[in-house]
């Protein structure tokens, strides 16, 4: 679909702007009441996790022996504490994203879906989205700290080659998959490290993992890849996807759909273990 189709099937698509402003503004208020009653609710309740770092420790083998040996040394680097106020975290900054482009954006966020692209939504799922993988990654016993970070940037590179898939195919007329396909293999990597760490953790505890884990891990897999699902539809011009303004109302759907079911199951199966 080339950049003057675009534009046409837009200007008669049946979301105006108004809807989507309307739409935006009452997603952010429902993200906004979850994140302030979460943030509450994990002031009252205890939750911690020790995050570690193993550097290699270097020592002769024996006083007598010069030969020098190499042994790891895991130490506490820092605890996280309070799940609750990381948890709200998550629909906060949804909240103020989907706010910022019902008001003070929301001119800039028109002109910018009018051209096929909405920078704002990937730059707060950079965010939000790296939060919620880097809670994930905890539960199934990535503790380490630099392992987490490559987690957490990953993820948040996968989000960002969204925003520039949209930015290189703004005018093509052949859509251009190069930034889509790296995105895939940016953002697949965490799984592959995730489910790794998930199935050792399986094997070591002979079957006896939270059921919540195995929920939230499979929940969001599948939720985290219907993002990518919208995109291709669109960008494959499938049935109403060929409405670009029908794909953003998908992805605002599957937003608050996704970061509610997630935050809540994490909660209640940490607090509440089933």
């Amino acid at each position: 679909m080339d950049y003057e189709e675009r534009q046409e099937i837009i200007a008669k698509s049946p979301i105006s702007f108004g809807y989507l402003k309307r739409f935006n503004m009452g997603a952010g208020i429902l993200h906004l009441i979850q994140g302030i009653f979460m943030l509450t609710l994990g002031f009252m309740l205890t939750w911690s996790r020790d995050i570690y770092t193993t550097y290699l420790q270097f020592s002769h083998v024996s006083p007598t022996n010069p030969a020098i040996m190499a042994t790891p040394q895991p130490q506490v680097i820092f605890t996280i504490g309070n799940l609750g106020v990381i948890l709200a975290a998550f629909p906060l900054i949804s909240a103020a994203a989907h706010l910022i482009i019902a008001f003070p954006k929301n001119k800039t966020y028109n002109e910018n879906l009018k051209k096929g692209t909405n920078p704002y939504r990937w730059y707060e799922y950079a965010f939000s989205s790296s939060i919620m993988i880097f809670l994930i990654a905890t539960f199934v016993g990535v503790w380490d700290l630099w392992a987490i970070v490559m987690i957490f940037v990953l993820n948040a590179m996968m989000i960002m080659f969204g925003y520039m898939m949209e930015l290189v195919n703004q005018k093509t007329e052949k859509t251009n998959w190069s930034a889509f396909i790296i995105g895939c293999i940016s953002g697949g990597i965490p799984w592959i490290v995730l489910f790794a760490y998930f199935a050792g953790a399986v094997n070591n505890s002979a079957g006896n993992v939270p059921n919540f884990v195995y929920a939230i891990l499979f929940i969001y897999f599948v939720l985290f890849n219907s993002f990518a699902v919208n995109m291709v539809l669109q960008y494959k011009g499938v049935g109403k996807w060929r409405d670009y303004l029908y794909g953003e109302r998908t992805y605002i759907i599957l937003s608050f759909v996704a970061k509610t079911l997630l935050a809540w199951l994490v909660f209640s199966g940490v607090y509440a273990p089933f």
